[in-house]
């Protein structure tokens, strides 16, 4: 979801980051992401009962991430 190009405030503090969530919803895995100026933040929900290890989980996909990252800055300095 894209979210505010420009910092905002609420209660005239400055907002660090927005970090969406639904609660209630039934579902073993939740991953949703929104954009805050140049960050990306993503909220993992998980069922402990299918997911034993959520830590790792959130471990993986941050090392997934930054595989991709770097795949993408390989291509753009090749082009």
């Amino acid at each position: 979801m894209p979210g505010p190009q420009e910092e905002i405030a609420f209660c005239r503090h400055e907002v660090a980051y927005l970090a969406p969530s639904s609660y209630g919803i039934p579902g073993a895995l939740m991953i949703t992401a929104v954009s805050y100026v140049d960050k990306v933040t993503f909220a993992v929900l998980v069922d402990e009962a299918i997911v034993p290890d959520p830590q790792k989980l959130c471990a993986d996909l941050q090392e997934s991430f930054y595989l991709i990252k770097t795949s993408v800055s390989a291509v753009e300095e090749c082009v």
